[in-house]
């Protein structure tokens, strides 16, 4: 256990906004409403349309990918972080929210 925690620290993922983005909202989400209305938001499409506009404005605004030392821009792997950081983001503000509710 004290394994995971130390590679989950030293992996990065502590520093990315998308995780820090859903681990604010979890948390608000947590202990704003019980687990019947969170069930209820993330049934519904629109918490999901809102994780990916903000994944795809932050990832297509602050944080490309560039070809090796150029200054063009690598698409395809700039669309594979913009669905990483969706993922991120989903996953860590549902997990953070159940947390929380039960927590709080």
């Amino acid at each position: 256990m004290f394994r995971g925690i130390i590679h989950f620290f030293t992996s990065g993922m502590v520093l990315s906004p998308m995780f820090w983005l859903g681990l604010g909202s979890g948390c608000y989400l947590g202990k704003r409403f019980g687990l019947e209305k969170l069930y209820d938001i993330f049934q519904g499409y629109d918490f999901y349309l809102v994780a990916v506009g903000i994944a795809f404005v932050y990832t297509f605004a602050f944080n490309h990918v560039y070809k090796g030392y150029s200054n063009t821009v690598d698409w395809e792997e700039t669309f594979n972080r913009f669905l990483g950081n969706t993922f991120r983001l989903v996953a860590t503000t549902i997990l953070a929210a159940v947390f929380f509710t039960y927590i709080l």
